[in-house]
């Protein structure tokens, strides 16, 4: 279980039989990711996974006990001199 913070998306694999993603930890260990995968404290679920990124839905919930379901984004990092 870790932060989604803590991930950083270093690729995506774009096949028709279904996208998958290369997420690595702070430690430099990585994970392939697939539509479903859950990831992150909160019970993340990838949603989709796009040429650029990757769309995680959590549930959290409120002070109150109110849960809501709150899409995250995990973004390609652009080479360096790229804008």
């Amino acid at each position: 279980m870790i932060d989604l913070g803590q991930l950083k998306l270093v690729a995506v694999m774009r096949a028709p039989s279904g996208n998958k993603a290369l997420v690595e930890e702070a430690s430099g260990k990585g994970y392939i990711v697939a539509k479903g995968t859950y990831l992150g404290v909160n019970s993340g679920r990838v949603v989709k996974i796009l040429k650029d990124r990757i769309i995680i839905e959590e549930k959290v919930e409120s002070i109150v006990g109110k849960s809501t379901i709150q899409e995250r984004e995990l973004k390609l990092q652009k080479p360096l001199g790229e804008e």
